[in-house]
């Protein structure tokens, strides 16, 4: 809240603004689309929500459409999605209004609203860099086994006489 006391070290505090004598609350929404929408009917569908928003006294902040994503799980017997995230300030009552008409589209197959805005520092490029970093030669050290599931050291002999040569000896 402005003129509030800052929230202590370590602590987040969820931005309230106050715009026309209401409270607004930071708000992030991931919504998954079908992927039966054509691209004027994804940007149509993502125009709509924006409106939504702003019908409900909200104020846009950033909309990032991600594109068209392989989903988890099957939702509805589809396999991908196209993912838009949307940051905004809206008043807490506009929320209900906001996900009642989310849930009954049918362009919608998943939604999420929280609120605050979580921060995110790096790119999506940070990632795929530390995922791909890693070294793929390690899984090699899994195969080291013979045809029989047993471990080898390398210096054992592969005979299966189990030391027969000191039985061989014995017998002269």
């Amino acid at each position: 809240m402005i003129g509030a006391d800052p929230a202590p070290a370590g602590h987040h505090r969820l931005h309230m603004s106050r715009i026309g004598g209401g409270s607004l609350n930071d708000y992030e929404l991931m919504t998954v689309l079908s992927p039966r929408l054509t691209p004027d009917e994804t940007t149509a569908t993502v125009t709509g929500v924006e409106e939504a928003i702003v019908a409900q006294g909200g104020e846009m902040l950033s909309t990032d459409v991600w594109g068209r994503r392989r989903l988890a799980y099957p939702i509805n017997g589809m396999t991908e999605g196209t993912y838009v995230l949307m940051t905004f300030n809206m008043p807490p009552t506009g929320t209900v209004v906001l996900e009642r008409g989310l849930r009954i589209s049918e362009a919608v197959l998943r939604h999420l609203l929280i609120r605050g805005i979580i921060p995110f520092e790096g790119g999506r490029d940070d990632r795929d860099r530390d995922r791909d970093g890693r070294d793929r030669d390690d899984r090699d050290d899994r195969d080291d086994r013979d045809d029989r599931g047993s471990y080898s050291d390398g210096d054992a002999d592969s005979s299966d006489d189990m030391g027969g040569d000191d039985m061989d000896e014995s017998d002269d």
